[in-house]
C-alpha cells in the first residue's frame, strides 16, 4: 500500500485534507525491518514519527543496565509511535523493537511539526489524538506495574 493511501485512510491524517496529505507524503518513506531489529532506542534522536503498516512492534522501557525491559505496549497495525518529537522532545523516551518482520511508514518529524504549527485547528485536533495515544499507553504502563507489584507481594 502506498504512503499516500495510508495517510489518507488514517483517522489522524483525515483532517489534514488532500493538499497537506500530499505534502506529508513528500517527506515520508516506507521501510522494512527484520524481526529483532531495533527501530529506535531510548534517548536516540527523535527524527521520525512511525506508523506500523505490517508486522509487530513492541515499545519498551529498558533498565539502566539493559538487562531487562518493561513492555509499554504492543503497537497495532495502523498505529503511530515514536511521537516524542511532536511533543517537543528531541529524543525518544522509550525503545521500539520489531517482534517479527515489519513494514513501517516513516514521517520526518520536523516538517510534520511545521504543518501542525502552521494550521492551529488541524494541529490541535492531531495533538489531541496524540495525547489520547499517550494516555492509553500510560494506563497500560500502570497496569503492567500493578501486575509486577502484585507478583512481588506474592513472593514476599
Amino acid at each position: 500500500m502506498s504512503a499516500e493511501k495510508i495517510l489518507r485512510g488514517h483517522d489522524l491524517f483525515r483532517s489534514l485534507g488532500l493538499e497537506k496529505t500530499f505534502e506529508i507524503k513528500g517527506y515520508s518513506s516506507v521501510k522494512k525491518y527484520q524481526a529483532g531489529e531495533i527501530i529506535f532506542g531510548l534517548n536516540d534522536y527523535a527524527n521520525h514519527v512511525y506508523m506500523l503498516m505490517n508486522g509487530s512492534v513492541d515499545l519498551q522501557l529498558p533498565s539502566q543496565h539493559h538487562d531487562y525491559s518493561l513492555s509499554i505496549t504492543k503497537i497495532e497495525q495502523g498505529e503511530l509511535f515514536g511521537l516524542s518529537p511532536l511533543l517537543g522532545s528531541e529524543r525518544y523516551t522509550a525503545s521500539a523493537q520489531c517482534m517479527e518482520d515489519s513494514e513501517l511508514l516513516l514521517i520526518e518529524a520536523k516538517p510534520f511539526q511545521d504543518v501542525l504549527n502552521d494550521n492551529c485547528i488541524i494541529g490541535m485536533s492531531i495533538m489531541r489524538k496524540v495525547a489520547h495515544i499517550y494516555f492509553n499507553r500510560y494506563m497500560n504502563v500502570l497496569k503492567n506495574l500493578q501486575e509486577i507489584a502484585g507478583q512481588i507481594s506474592l513472593i514476599q
